[in-house]
């Protein structure tokens, strides 16, 4: 009973995600011959599975996306940095560096590095 269930709550999960509905998932049971409290748990687990993945990929970026993020921001400070040392721009007597972006982007690449790494 226990591997029918699972497969029941794979299978109509994967319904679920190409966009059936949950009263189509409990109709199409029932014409099966489910019973009422196995469609119940079904409809459960599947929600729960839903809720739980979707809690997993709002948090965190991923090693790749920090990394490029991390590059993204090096590179753009350091070429504002050396542009305003080579006077490319123009800030009337102001002095900037922009050293805040190239150190955060350096860390956010340390960041992926160690994140890659804890995957593997």
């Amino acid at each position: 009973m226990t591997q029918d269930f699972k497969d029941l709550v794979n299978y109509y999960h994967a319904k679920k995600i190409e966009g059936m509905d949950f009263s189509q998932i409990r109709k199409e049971m029932k014409d099966k011959g489910v019973d009422e409290n196995t469609i119940k748990s079904v409809v459960r687990e599947i929600d729960n599975k839903i809720l739980a993945g979707d809690v997993k990929k709002s948090g965190k970026l991923d090693a790749r996306q920090l990394r490029l993020i991390g590059w993204a921001l090096m590179i753009v400070g350091g070429v504002a940095t050396l542009g305003l040392y080579l006077k490319w721009f123009d800030l009337k007597g102001y002095h900037f560096l922009a050293y805040g972006p190239v150190i955060a982007g350096y860390l956010m690449i340390v960041a992926a590095r160690r994140a890659q790494k804890k995957i593997s």
